[in-house]
């Protein structure tokens, strides 16, 4: 339920943009202490010191809130990737350990995680301004972990590896797969795939 205010749009000032962040750390240990259901509006209002209907100004639902979360923290996986690639003896062993080091965090915080992903796959019209970003920071997160190694069909297996992922995020939210797991699959999947490269 929102208060009828419209939601506040960038560019943000200095002000506004500290509101915003608080905002979006307080949904995070929200749910990182106690999932989804814990992410209320006015909890998360409370826990950074503003009203309520001064966060609504800034997000429009919990899952518009969780889901901003998510593109922040999958900018962040991006970046460290990028300044920080994982040394390997070998293409397949690079891409290996990338792919496991950009879901690390899944299985040190799997309540934040499931919360994030619900409120993605949820589909509202909340949420669906952050799918071009978390779209792109996987596909970034494949080619990085693909790097220089030479595959005629590389196209194909990005879409594949994203694939992957997405369905190991579906399976952690329905209670299917465990957090451990996810850089397991990928895992698999990276060593199948590139197998012969």
């Amino acid at each position: 339920m929102t208060s009828g205010a419209e939601v506040v749009v960038r560019p943000l000032s200095a002000t506004q943009a500290a509101t915003r962040h608080r905002l979006l750390d307080a949904a995070r240990e929200l749910a990182t202490g106690d999932g989804y259901e814990a992410v209320g509006m006015r909890a998360v209002a409370k826990r950074a010191g503003v009203s309520a209907p001064t966060a609504y100004l800034y997000f429009s639902s919990k899952d518009h809130l969780l889901v901003d979360v998510l593109v922040e923290l999958a900018e962040q996986t991006t970046t460290t990737l990028a300044t920080r690639p994982r040394p390997g003896h070998s293409s397949v062993e690079r891409a290996v350990a990338t792919l496991r080091r950009a879901v690390q965090n899944v299985e040190q915080a799997p309540n934040l995680y499931i919360a994030m992903t619900r409120a993605y796959i949820a589909g509202s019209p909340a949420v669906a301004h952050a799918r071009v970003a978390l779209e792109a920071s996987t596909r970034r997160w494949v080619d990085l972990a693909l790097g220089d190694c030479e595959v005629g069909d590389r196209e194909a297996i990005v879409r594949i590896l994203e694939d992957v992922l997405f369905a190991n995020m579906v399976g952690l939210v329905t209670g299917g797969r465990a957090p451990g797991a996810i850089a397991d699959e990928l895992e698999l999947a990276a060593r199948t795939l590139l197998r012969d490269r």
